[in-house]
């Protein structure tokens, strides 16, 4: 420690100033992670800021304007305009008019310039702010590769409507399609959701109004209902509002995975179905993602100053290591396992004992997020039936009828045990063993339900080319829809890769998953199988 304390306090001389000016391709390092989606976010992010800023006097409208086939991009909004001793702000890296301590969305000051930047090489801004003069920004590729110049002319054109910003971009840097553009839609519809579902707040994609998709899709069984854990974290910089909602939603969806953590910041979608060992879902904690847990739902709602959201800087993820998350991670944790818990409980029993009670009530509950904090939880269920004993009991007459069908529950028993093991390849096994399963199910119906009579020589012909099976079943009135009969060859496709080639392909949790509820949704067409 002496030694280093002599060596960091040798005798110093001035020589001269370093110049930390940041060179313009800062712009394009940090673009990279940036998608159609996250860049009109950060516009229109900075449209809401604008407009809060200004005391939400009036109707916030932000219209979208994408067009395909010329590939340019128009984004309006009337949420105040921008002063004009304050349009370097537009252009400068940490340059921000936000106040960091307001309930707001944007301080980071880079939003709005790596979004265009991101999106297009070259950027037109109008803005004219309050009743004011209007007066234009432009730059494009060529100034950002003036590395060292970063003074940009602007200009006083002819007014447009007052208090009103106008973004125009053309000269995209990635096609934007159809596809992408209903995505962007339906982003938007989630990300801002609680905004939408006020009444002066709107969003118009290419004349399309949006409207809010939220996630508070609850069920209300008398034992569990949602419940609303809040209270608030106290922090030297001031207190941060929290609220959990916690319950069960009215129907599963492991196929689109819409269960797990949501996090909301400020009113706006941070995050969704969040899965991660920092919320909880890992072994020894609420498990691994799994379709028993389906149901599980908890919404996390923040509200406090911009500069205490544990939010990344594009506002698409938390950041686990931010003190504020620290402060509710423990309760959290407690809240996701306690309600995976009660998901897996009552699998095979949702119907009766979750989706039937449609209506009730939210109950509320005054938490302390300090450690230690009292937390009142509701009781998991006593016992669960294991899923071979559920689906026999509820596929008690069936079985008893059609002795058949057993073997082809053993099937779905037999992945729903493997999935949940822990060793490398089982989702590979549960392909194989889910595609042999409905293999052997199109057999059982042609020989036992079809009221037809092959011959053992006509089944062998058949069984010999899947795609004659493919036929064959499409000869019954079993509504298989084009798109299941798709996915029904793709997964063979995969079957036959693991058994055939030389190189095993790879196969997903949500693979498996998929496959294993498109196949019990034929079993219940073919058999009237209940899962």
């Amino acid at each position: 420690m002496i030694i280093l304390f002599i060596i960091f306090n040798m005798q110093k001389k001035f020589v001269g100033k370093l110049d930390g000016t940041p060179g313009k391709r800062l712009f394009l390092a940090i673009i990279a992670d940036y998608n159609l989606n996250r860049s009109i976010c950060e516009l229109i992010d900075n449209g809401l800021d604008n407009w809060i800023t200004h005391g939400k006097s009036h109707p916030l409208n932000i219209n979208i304007d994408i067009d395909i086939e010329q590939q340019t991009l128009l984004i309006m909004d009337n949420s105040g305009g921008v002063e004009e001793c304050k349009l370097k702000n537009l252009i400068s890296p940490g340059e921000t008019g936000n106040d960091p301590c307001s309930e707001i969305i944007g301080i980071f000051g880079v939003g709005t310039k790596r979004a265009v930047i991101a999106l297009a090489k070259d950027v037109k801004i109008k803005s004219r702010y309050e009743n004011q003069k209007t007066f234009l920004v432009e730059f494009n590729d060529d100034w950002l590769q003036e590395n060292n110049d970063w003074s940009l002319d602007y200009f006083l054109i002819d007014d447009i409507e007052q208090s009103t910003t106008q973004i125009f971009l053309q000269s995209i840097r990635y096609a934007i399609t159809k596809d992408m553009l209903q995505q962007l839609k339906e982003h938007l519809k989630a990300t801002y959701a609680k905004f939408l579902n006020q009444q002066n707040f709107k969003i118009t994609v290419n004349g399309d109004q949006l409207t809010p998709l939220l996630f508070e899709n609850w069920a209300y069984p008398p034992e569990y209902k949602p419940t609303l854990y809040k209270g608030n974290v106290r922090m030297d910089e001031g207190d941060i509002k929290v609220q959990i909602l916690a319950g069960l939603s009215k129907e599963s969806s492991p196929a689109t995975g819409e269960y797990g953590v949501y996090f909301y910041c400020n009113n706006r979608l941070i995050v969704r179905s969040l899965k991660t060992i920092q919320v909880g879902f890992g072994t020894g904690l609420a498990g691994k993602p799994h379709p028993n847990v389906s149901l599980m739902r908890v919404i996390v709602t923040m509200e406090g100053s911009a500069n205490l959201m544990p939010w990344n800087s594009s506002k698409s993820d938390i950041y686990y290591e931010h003190k504020i998350f620290k402060k509710i991670q423990e309760q959290l944790i407690k809240i996701v396992i306690q309600y995976a818990k009660i998901s897996r409980g009552l699998e095979g029993l949702w119907p009766e004992k979750v989706f039937h009670y449609k209506h009730g009530n939210v109950l509320e509950q005054e938490l302390n997020f300090e450690a230690g904090g009292r937390l009142h939880l509701p009781p998991a269920p006593r016992s669960k039936p294991r899923f071979n004993e559920s689906i026999k009991i509820k596929n008690k007459k069936i079985l008893d009828q059609k002795p058949w069908t057993k073997g082809l529950m053993g099937g779905i028993v037999a992945t729903e045990y493997i999935f949940n093991k822990d060793f490398d390849g089982k989702n590979r096994i549960s392909i194989i063993i889910l595609d042999s399963t409905l293999e052997i199910a199109f057999k059982e119906f042609l020989v036992k339900e079809s009221g037809v009579h092959y011959a053992d020589s006509q089944l062998a012909a058949i069984f010999k080319q899947r795609h004659l099976v493919e036929l064959e079943i499409k000869k019954y009135p079993l509504k298989i829809s084009n798109s299941d009969w798709i996915k029904i060859r793709h997964y063979y496709d995969i079957r036959s890769k693991l058994v055939h080639q030389r190189a095993s392909v790879g196969v997903t949790d949500a693979e498996v998953e998929d496959y294993r509820n498109l196949i019990e949704k034929i079993l219940k067409k073919m058999f009237k199988l209940k899962f």
